[in-house]
């Protein structure tokens, strides 16, 4: 039986990232496994077994048990490692940060997939790739800037860290990074995710941080 909980993880993954936020945060030891996405590595007979859905992130329990999927992951590392609380007490509440993380895992992080990009290219002659995604995320950062306004204090939701900060942050160091997204044009965006980027455990989590980061 393994020791730690191991996180099978790319670099440049953002759902990873948000996993690797969360662990650190709530200072929980795991295996970091490296997978390749751009070399194809996810879909490999090799990974067939560690990766039941050919994505990262999965989490894989000390009993053998695999997790998939980033929201679950959190969900489950919220419910099992409850001394440093990522989603409030209160219920309302609750519910709008599940909302929030929900918006940029289901209606954002899907235009700027890698997979996605694959079967466009399939059927679309010239694609750029970065245009596409500037275009597909204004409209969901702007979304996602009126819910700040609503509920901001020094991070997302107040001035305690949430799973809404776990998810924002990856989600904004990817749309500049990969995407040339000009963030100014969402203030208040740009304030919570100034305030959170460079605490220790958000910055150990970033791509440049990881050891497999080419």
């Amino acid at each position: 039986m393994q020791q730690k909980l191991r996180l099978y993880t790319y670099f440049r993954s953002s759902t990873s990232q948000r996993i690797r936020i969360i662990l650190n945060l709530k200072e929980i030891d795991y295996e970091p496994k490296f997978i390749n996405l751009l070399q194809g590595e996810h879909k490999s007979e090799n990974h067939s077994q560690e990766l039941p859905n050919q994505a990262v992130p999965a989490l894989h329990l000390q009993d053998g048990t695999i997790l998939i999927e980033s929201m679950a992951i959190a969900e489950y590392l919220e419910e099992i490692y409850p001394e440093k609380k990522l989603l409030p007490q209160d219920p309302v509440l609750k519910a709008k940060v599940r909302g929030f993380c929900e918006l940029i895992n289901s209606g954002m992080h899907p235009y700027q997939n890698l997979i996605m990009f694959e079967w466009i290219e399939k059927y679309v002659e010239k694609f750029d790739r970065v245009e596409f995604v500037q275009n597909m995320l204004k409209s969901e950062f702007q979304t996602l800037e009126k819910l700040l306004l609503q509920n901001h204090g020094k991070y997302s939701f107040g001035d305690e860290i949430t799973l809404a900060d776990c998810f924002l942050v990856p989600q904004v160091m990817g749309a500049i990074a990969r995407f040339k997204l000009d963030i100014s044009l969402f203030p208040t965006i740009q304030e919570v995710y100034n305030n959170l980027k460079d605490l220790p455990s958000f910055y150990k989590a970033q791509p440049d941080q990881q050891p497999d980061f080419k």
